[in-house]
């Protein structure tokens, strides 16, 4: 098999696949990761796909941002493994507020067997797995439905928290760059997700390798910002141009 057919190979698996790992197209061709990068750029020149730390996505050059329902396919191993380590963050009896996200509702689905907590959650995926799940204290939070959130956003959201305080908030990102900036598509969805994390006494945030090296116009902080950072990506530290200021609240699974 030739390099064309090769790229075109890769091509069709991201088209079916949704992504695949660097490590992946080696395996399968005996070929070198270095070689492997040549062509995921060559594909990404061409629009075919979006990179990412150790891989690359199918790209949609129609679509600036995927629903939802494209999200949740992808990464779901990695996704699992941070749902777990977060709720191991989470103490028995206390109250949890969890945001929009695919990655935030695989750390829900993990927290059902804790004693205790009220959840709170502005999220309609999260409300849905959720509220199957008997001797649950369970809250809906109102707001804007927006679809590619896959949940409720804006002033109504942050005006129902404006009396509470949650001992813990579970926050997605859609983006970090080196500087440590997390940041996201939607001016909403930002505004709301920094609402949730000022009534919250510890804040976690939650992401996939594919969020790292971007870069969105709405800001919600920096990692920093967190008391706990939990990501799958092997090189955090050495993507980080502060690493040294994390203080240890980076955990990688």
């Amino acid at each position: 098999m030739n390099q064309r057919q090769r790229q075109e190979w890769i091509a069709e698996k991201v088209k079916i696949k949704g992504s695949i790992t660097s490590a992946e197209i080696a395996e399968e061709f005996g070929i070198s990761k270095m070689t492997v990068g040549r062509d995921f750029k060559e594909l990404e020149a061409r629009g075919v796909v979006q990179l990412f730390h150790g891989g690359a996505m199918y790209k949609d050059s129609n679509i600036l941002e995927y629903p939802i329902s494209v999200k949740s396919d992808l990464f779901v191993n990695e996704k699992k493994r941070i749902g777990q380590r977060a709720a191991e963050e989470i103490s028995d009896g206390s109250s949890v507020f969890l945001e929009t996200g695919t990655t935030v509702l695989h750390v829900a689905l993990e927290l059902t067997q804790k004693i205790g907590c009220n959840y709170y959650t502005n999220s309609l995926l999260v409300m849905n797995h959720l509220s199957k799940v008997e001797n649950l204290s369970l809250h809906s939070v109102p707001g804007k439905y927006r679809e590619l959130s896959g949940g409720f956003l804006g002033m109504e959201t942050q005006n129902y928290m404006n009396h509470l305080s949650f001992d813990y908030c579970v926050i997605g990102a859609e983006a970090v760059d080196s500087n440590g900036r997390v940041s996201l598509h939607s001016e909403e969805d930002a505004f709301t997700k920094q609402a949730v994390m000022a009534r919250s006494k510890k804040k976690i945030l939650v992401f996939d390798r594919s969020k790292i090296d971007h870069d969105y116009l709405y800001g919600i902080g920096s990692i920093y910002d967190f008391d706990i950072v939990i990501t799958d990506y092997l090189e955090i530290f050495d993507f980080l141009a502060n690493d040294h200021e994390s203080e240890g609240n980076i955990l990688v699974v």
